[in-house]
């Protein structure tokens, strides 16, 4: 595996696919707002409805329990519709910026579409697994603990050997969003060993390019946001043209977070492309 090729390629799609993942990106948008208002709609509905049911038996306690209840669903709703939009439009944008396909937009977004369910189900699966490995490292504590001083130690290198765990399993299924979406596994179980299969032998590589990718975004938030807070927090009073000043800088660093959401899709991609082997030839096309 070639870290340098992994981000010579996110630049590469990136740039290539610029108009596309925008389009993607802003398109979603608008469904996560249209949604938002819907459901927001929904919740006021829900709530003047059963204050109005309430009507003289405000009092009844059975009553305001199935109201609290009604707005409680609709949140869960709501929150569940915005996880699996926010899924479709991850696995929509890396199937735009992956060096293996060429999908037309209509294609990425239904591939987005297809994929949020599935990924769902393996976030859940994901999250059992670490609520396991937790409660697992939690019993094994108590246990050590119980030992005197001798578990108290074993207590603490235990701990801190579960952080190398957790970046091993990150880095096993860093790529589950594109081997569902551009690989097109679609069935939870299969998709996890997909992704197991093709990173095996290269965990040290995907730490490495996700640490670049990390120092990456830290450089390119960390210093406009300094920068940023700098100013407010330096500044006694300011005047009309530094206060025009910070407004423009906050909507250069909304722009920045919207360039970056897109790099971050076309690195996904790009990592995939890399862990999977790629395509002599689509590679030779990204680089032509």
């Amino acid at each position: 595996m070639d870290i340098g090729r992994v981000f010579s390629i996110s630049f590469a799609m990136f740039r290539q696919r610029f108009w596309l993942l925008l389009g993607m990106l802003l398109v979603f948008f608008a469904i996560q707002l249209a949604a938002s208002i819907l459901i927001g709609l929904a919740v006021v509905f829900v709530g003047v409805a059963g204050v109005a049911g309430l009507g003289a038996g405000i009092d009844d306690p059975n009553a305001i329990t199935g109201m609290g209840l009604g707005m409680i669903a609709m949140l869960v709703v709501f929150y569940g519709a915005y996880v699996v939009l926010l899924l479709a439009q991850q696995a929509a944008m890396v199937t735009v910026a992956s060096p293996l396909e060429d999908s037309s937009f209509g294609t990425a977004m239904v591939r987005g579409f297809r994929s949020a369910l599935p990924f769902f189900a393996i976030a859940v699966l994901l999250v059992l697994g670490y609520v396991a490995m937790t409660l697992l490292l939690g019993l094994l504590l108590a246990a050590t603990g119980a030992a005197g001083a001798g578990g108290s130690v074993m207590g603490i290198v235990l701990g801190i050997a579960f952080l190398p765990l957790l970046l091993f399993f990150a880095c096993r299924f860093s790529v589950l969003i594109p081997v569902v979406a551009v690989d097109q596994v679609f069935n939870p179980i299969k998709a996890i060993r997909r992704s197991w299969s093709v990173t095996r032998g290269k965990v040290l590589s995907i730490l490495l390019a996700l640490v670049g990718f990390i120092v990456l975004t830290l450089v390119a938030f960390g210093v406009p946001f300094g920068l940023f807070y700098g100013a407010i927090f330096g500044a006694q009073g300011l005047s009309s043209a530094e206060a025009g000043f910070l407004i423009l800088f906050f909507l250069t660093f909304i722009l920045l977070f919207i360039a970056y959401t897109m790099f971050a899709a076309a690195f996904t991609a790009a990592l995939h492309s890399e862990v999977s082997g790629g395509g002599a030839e689509r590679l030779e096309e990204v680089f032509a």
